[in-house]
């Protein structure tokens, strides 16, 4: 119940009238993207010395940074996407102490300038970091009945699950005045789930999505707000936010036995 004013006015209409407002200077290079991720056996979320350690997530769930939680992989969650980007995120090897070392653009010439290994990973010249492609999924994720905004990056064995999606989108159509056209990316609600993939290094956990339902009337206000995010992305502002966060796994926590999953 809301709380009330001795005239008998809610506080939560006062907020409402104001609302957004004491922010100051607040951009988006000072927030932390929420993100969602797949809970895989070595992800910090199973691990009891990380301070990301959920008790209750087992492999296979999908991880909500922005509230801290896990969700079921086989119930899944539905997600709104909004903007896609691509691009190349640097991390430290896993046998010189890992950790991401930076965000570069999808363009960038640095990819030339990597060699492969013999586990196929693309070195960095000197020898010190690897280049992995990752696909950044920005959106809305249905997270206990509110749509939060939130971004999902995808790398390895993942972007051929990145490109089906991107595929699916792209393809979908609808028949309006005019005959048939391509909706926008976040005229549809997907379902996010896992499943289980494996090849002779071992087993992992992958996205399964499909295409859930068209956006209904009630939800024109969330249209809007897609619609506004989608255009915040297309002007850069997304770009600097678009690498993973520390509690995302590293390429060498994801089996994949394809050494060309980094190619578009």
């Amino acid at each position: 119940m809301a709380t009330k004013k001795s005239n008998g006015t809610s506080i939560t209409s006062l907020f409402e009238n104001i609302e957004e407002k004491g922010f100051g200077e607040l951009g988006a290079e000072d927030l932390r993207t929420p993100r969602i991720s797949i809970v895989q056996a070595l992800s910090p979320q199973r691990q009891k010395t990380s301070s990301d350690y959920l008790s209750d997530a087992e492999e296979g769930d999908l991880y909500y940074s922005g509230s801290n939680i896990v969700v079921n992989g086989d119930e899944g969650v539905l997600f709104l996407p909004t903007y896609y980007s691509k691009t190349l995120v640097e991390w430290g090897l896993r046998e010189k102490g890992g950790g991401i070392k930076g965000v570069h653009p999808s363009d960038s010439d640095l990819m030339n300038r990597c060699t492969r290994d013999s586990q196929g990973r693309l070195i960095t010249p000197g020898g010190e970091t690897q280049l992995t492609v990752t696909a950044n999924h920005y959106g809305f994720a249905l997270i206990d009945d509110v749509a939060q905004k939130c971004v999902m990056n995808m790398t390895g064995s993942q972007l051929k699950h990145s490109r089906a999606w991107n595929t699916m989108i792209q393809g979908t159509k609808m028949k309006g005045a005019k005959g048939m056209f391509t909706p926008p990316a976040y005229s549809h609600w997907y379902r996010l789930s896992t499943q289980v993939e494996s090849n002779d290094r071992g087993s992992w956990y992958s996205y399964h999505i499909v295409q859930e339902r068209v956006l209904e009337e009630k939800e024109t206000d969330l249209f809007a707000e897609a619609e506004e995010f989608a255009k915040f992305g297309s002007s850069g502002a997304l770009d600097q936010l678009g690498g993973p966060s520390k509690s995302v796994s590293s390429p060498a926590l994801e089996q994949s036995g394809n050494k060309k999953d980094w190619e578009d």
